[in-house]
């Protein structure tokens, strides 16, 4: 309302890019003025002006709403990086045990601490999903992020093709490449991937064979247990094999699989400058020690275009692979307003959407569609629904955090406000004020 009274001044004008009416206009201005305790506007029939507390009151507003939509910017989508700091300790969670090869190197090159949390594919999307941990390293035979349940951002950091690991007495272990055709009928061990496909069997169902009647379906490190024993072949990625042991060999597969390995971020807790290093660094270490154990391979031209090709990513700006927010994976297409910020604060200091509806006088079911429409219409989830009840999400809490932070400020400008004193007997209403005495419309 003050936007528009500091823009054109007509209150039919007014009235018109509020859709209000004239009287109501009014109305609301003089209740703002009561609210506040002075007169924010000076008016006449037809017009009105800002006073000198108005347009300082106005001005103290437009920054309010800048450093709100910011904070949205930062803590909900994670852009904006002026305003996010990189943590001191990074807790990652990790399907891959490379990770532990570049802990130090992160400690030296990156500054940045790593807290590393070995669980299966599977586990580490929950524990990314439930807020445990701020990052997830992890291998997909699909786009990663799909399984998140939070907004993330993916970084692509290898795609590497699998082969197939052999006892070193198998029949076709001489061979130079392998098909897995020939390989049906054997016995074979696979882990779970993030969006619970079983590895071996999506692996054949892409060559359009059938899964191999023989598969066990494990854990990683009880899967490597039975490999190196020689109780069952697998697949694994040649620039990190599961198994490195004069028991076992490593082939190509003739079909060519491959697989996906990501690292995945929570942009309101790791910088996008921090996440493109870290991804890089991992990918570093993958070339490296694929370079390392397979040398050889180098020299065939697939294999030596694949490692120049993998290599060329890093070597210019890194930009992410895959941007995934929960629930809908689109920008924002608006910006909270006041009644949102009243029910998301509502909803945080009593616990419930039960309880802050009865506060906010409104009917559960009501309450429940307007935060849904709210987060559709921010491409965001603000909460976190369950048996147990409703929470806020932890980017929620950051914002309404530094919500707090704004709000006193704004208060304290508008306390500054009844420190300007207007001439003794001046009323709010000058129908005849001379021009000289108006405040000019902020800008």
């Amino acid at each position: 309302m003050l936007d528009a009274v500091g823009q054109c001044g007509d209150l039919a004008e007014v009235a018109r890019r509020t859709g209000s009416r004239h009287g109501a206009v009014e109305r609301q201005l003089d209740r703002l003025d009561k609210t506040v305790g002075l007169p924010l506007t000076l008016r006449s029939r037809h017009t009105a002006r800002l006073t000198s507390a108005g347009s300082r009151l106005l001005v103290a507003g437009r920054r309010f709403f800048r450093q709100v939509d910011l904070a949205v910017q930062t803590n909900i989508f994670g852009r904006g990086s002026e305003a996010v700091d990189a943590p001191a300790v990074l807790a990652i969670a990790s399907a891959e045990p490379l990770l532990e090869d570049v802990v130090e190197d992160a400690a030296a090159s990156l500054d940045i601490l790593l807290s590393v949390h070995h669980d299966t594919p599977q586990q580490v999307m929950r524990k990314l999903a439930g807020y445990h941990v701020d990052a997830a390293h992890t291998w997909s035979l699909d786009a990663p992020g799909n399984s998140a349940e939070r907004a993330v951002r993916t970084y692509g950091v290898l795609d590497d093709p699998l082969w197939v690991t052999l006892p070193s007495g198998h029949p076709l272990a001489g061979r130079d490449a392998v098909s897995l055709a020939d390989l049906r009928d054997e016995n074979w061990v696979s882990e779970v991937g993030p969006d619970s496909e079983i590895l071996v069997a999506r692996v054949f169902q892409a060559a359009g064979l059938p899964a191999p009647a023989a598969l066990h379906v494990t854990g990683a490190s009880v899967a490597r247990g039975m490999l190196r024993r020689g109780d069952a072949i697998g697949l694994g990625s040649p620039t990190h094999p599961a198994v490195l042991a004069p028991s076992v060999v490593h082939r190509p597969v003739v079909e060519r699989p491959h697989r996906s390995t990501s690292l995945l971020v929570d942009p309101t807790v790791v910088p996008r400058a921090l996440a493109e290093q870290l991804a890089a660094l991992l990918a570093d270490r993958y070339l490296q020690r694929f370079a390392e154990h397979h040398q050889d391979l180098l020299r065939d031209p697939w294999w030596t275009h694949w490692h120049r090709d993998q290599t060329a990513r890093f070597t210019r700006p890194v930009r992410p692979a895959q941007e995934s927010t929960a629930p809908a994976a689109t920008p924002a297409t608006r910006k909270f307003d006041v009644e949102d910020l009243h029910v998301l604060r509502a909803v945080a200091r009593h616990g419930s959407i039960n309880r802050a509806a009865t506060v906010l006088s409104i009917s559960q079911s009501a309450l429940t569609r307007r935060i849904h429409r709210l987060e559709l219409g921010l491409g965001a989830r603000l909460l976190l629904r369950s048996a147990r009840g409703t929470d806020l999400t932890t980017p929620t809490r950051r914002f309404l955090h530094q919500l707090g932070r704004f709000e006193a400020e704004f208060h304290d400008a508008a306390a500054s406000c009844r420190s300007i004193a207007l001439p003794a007997g001046q009323s709010h209403r000058q129908d005849n004020a001379p021009r000289a005495q108006l405040a000019p419309s902020a800008t």
